[in-house]
């Protein structure tokens, strides 16, 4: 009868010790594997959210223009003249830009009282959102048909939006009224010195005062933004986590020459956003691990740069 031989200490040993290796290798292989995908992953979602303020800034930005005319008004604490042509720009920093928003535009279709208007919402209307009480109306006045010159946008306060109808020669299509804040008015069609001020056709556009900023919370730098006009005094997150000056604004004026100061004579506007990801990345699998980084830059040309 044959014996069967088991094996020996020794070899149990080197079994176990080849196993570990196997094992040990295995393991780094795969947790090497998943702080690569965590690395893409992250990358990815930075990389979204910097095309997403590339996108939503230089939007709202390039808006900015320099064709209306104020009633005299105080707007974040500056002072306008009556009849001044003033720039959108209210307020201008590296870090910072407050300015009028457009959130609407058409034109109108009847003009039923001194201080009241119907727009026509169903031809030759855009909307970024519908219109609200808290923003003002920019409105085109001709004034002396028989020139140019004293042509422009004229802003008023806005006391309440409601349903409203075009007249019949506007095919009765549905509309919004529009009543002007207390105390505001503007010329009646036909009045003389200018005559014609206002006429239905006219164009409209209605805006926000808004305010985007770059600050820091729990140790982290977002692009926040807020509604003057609305009253909002917080700053509501759009863009982040970004670098620490992860969002910045050079202003250039007709000749390409920086300016500082002057909101009258910006013309382009340089935005660089600086992402950062959420969490430490390492897309290599070794070493340590650290804060990714991706960054663009856009430039916005602003409306009626030619000016």
């Amino acid at each position: 009868m044959r014996s069967r031989r088991g094996f020996t200490l020794i070899e149990l040993i080197v079994a176990l010790v080849l196993l570990l290796i196997v094992s040990g290798a295995v393991y780094k292989l795969l947790v090497n594997t998943q702080r690569v995908s965590r690395a893409q992953a992250e990358r990815v979602d930075m990389q979204s959210n910097m095309r997403a303020g590339a996108l939503l800034v230089p939007a709202d930005l390039r808006m900015i223009g320099y064709d209306s005319v104020v009633a005299a008004s105080t707007q974040l604490g500056v002072a306008r003249t009556a009849g001044s042509v003033v720039p959108d720009i209210l307020g201008m920093a590296a870090d910072s830009i407050a300015f009028r928003a457009i959130r609407a535009a058409g034109m109108i279709c009847s003009f039923p009282a001194g201080n009241q208007i119907v727009v026509d919402t169903t031809n030759y209307y855009s909307a970024y959102r519908l219109i609200r009480a808290t923003d003002s109306l920019l409105i085109y006045f001709d004034n002396d048909p028989a020139t140019s010159l004293d042509d422009g946008w004229y802003a008023r306060g806005i006391a309440s939006v409601g349903s409203g109808t075009c007249p019949a020669a506007y095919g009765s299509r549905a509309g919004l009224t529009i009543t002007l804040a207390s105390g505001s008015t503007f010329r009646t069609p036909g009045q003389v010195s200018p005559p014609d001020s206002i006429q239905p056709g006219s164009p409209f556009k209605t805006f926000e005062v808004m305010i985007y900023k770059l600050y820091q919370s729990n140790g982290r730098w977002y692009l926040g933004a807020r509604s003057a006009s609305a009253g909002e005094t917080s700053l509501q997150p759009v863009l982040g986590p970004l670098a620490a000056g992860g969002f910045r604004l050079d202003y250039f004026d007709s000749t390409g020459v920086s300016t500082t100061s002057v909101p009258r004579n910006v013309r382009m506007i340089r935005v660089t956003l600086i992402a950062q990801s959420a969490q430490g990345v390492n897309a290599t699998g070794y070493g340590g691990q650290a804060l990714a980084l991706d960054s663009i830059v856009t430039r916005v040309a602003l409306r009626n740069a030619m000016r």
